[in-house]
């Protein structure tokens, strides 16, 4: 099994870039508009541990615009709050230097499967998170991509993979546009 996470690398043409920042955009609004309007979630309501409460950056809402057939995976929601969660726990806060607190939210852009071959299987998501201040103001947007190949009999691994490694490659992100802001 191999997973491949691209780095952002080189500079963007001008165009690219203000098409991406827009993009970003919708999505975080996208992301913020599911939670507006709705009472909280028996997930968002859960007391911070001690060590959470003491992070800068917290996770707020995490949403899905995968359909739930489209997918091997169940609860992805859930998978998504998992691993965004600890990828912020892993994090040393203490070296970014932050300022201000911060709350992220996920969003699940992209996560779908497709045969390569008879006997293999290649996943792909792209996840975004949104940075926002105290106040709820959208500072920022990061998005994380990662494709994972399996054999065609595991699919759900390869979907479970390319996920995992789609919100590390977002949330370890974070810091530096963080840092950018400040």
């Amino acid at each position: 099994m191999s997973i491949e996470a691209p780095a952002v690398a080189g500079r963007m043409e001008l165009r690219a870039r203000r098409a991406a920042a827009w993009r970003g955009i919708a999505i975080a609004v996208a992301v913020l508009s599911l939670s507006a309007g709705r009472p909280a979630a028996a997930e968002d309501a859960r007391p911070l541990a001690d060590s959470a409460a003491l992070r800068p950056v917290t996770l707020g809402e995490v949403a899905t615009s995968v359909a739930a057939k489209s997918t091997r995976l169940l609860n992805v929601a859930d998978l998504l709050r998992h691993d965004a969660e600890a990828e912020i726990a892993a994090i040393d806060w203490g070296k970014a230097k932050l300022r201000h607190r911060y709350t992220l939210s996920a969003l699940i852009v992209r996560l779908d499967s497709a045969p390569l071959g008879e006997r293999a299987l290649s996943a792909s998501c792209t996840v975004s998170a949104a940075v926002r201040d105290e106040r709820g103001a959208l500072l920022a947007v990061v998005e994380g991509r990662a494709r994972a190949e399996d054999a065609a009999s595991a699919g759900m691994a390869a979907e479970r993979d390319a996920l995992s490694a789609a919100v590390r490659s977002a949330i370890t992100a974070v810091p530096e546009a963080i840092r950018r802001l400040q």
